[in-house]
């Protein structure tokens, strides 16, 4: 019986596949690798595979591109990887994955902001014309 603890407790300490964003790159200029790794692991440590690549800041086009391998994912997923937030939200822009809850949130508090920015600025700008007439 002692044996079967001590197999389960080395089972337990391992932990589980994650798959998660490792930081690389300069501090200026971040890129990420979306990677299947132990969740014991450091951040930038080593990864069983990498999954993917994810460049958050805009390009010349104004794009932040992503690039994803959909198999590999399919099978860290079917082999019971879990999912970091920003993982998620990510599957869930590329289609991968249905929309994470707090990307739609977020949408429609930013359209909430613009809207009301540009009423603001276009009673500003009635006002101007009606003082100068």
């Amino acid at each position: 019986m002692v044996h079967l603890t001590s197999l389960l407790l080395k089972h337990y300490h391992k932990g589980h596949v994650v798959i998660r964003l490792a930081l690389s790159g300069c501090s200026n200029r971040p890129f990420y690798r979306i990677v299947a790794a132990f969740n014991k692991r450091a951040r930038d440590s080593k990864y069983l595979e990498q999954l993917g690549s994810y460049d958050p800041l805009p390009n010349n086009c104004n794009e932040k591109l992503v690039s994803l391998n959909i198999e590999k994912i399919k099978y860290w997923i079917g082999n019971g990887a879990h999912t970091t937030k920003p993982v998620d939200k990510l599957f869930g822009l590329a289609g991968f994955f249905p929309l994470h809850p707090m990307t739609i949130t977020n949408a429609e508090r930013r359209r909430k902001e613009l809207d009301s920015r540009i009423a603001t600025e276009q009673e500003n700008t009635d006002a101007h014309e009606q003082d100068t007439n």
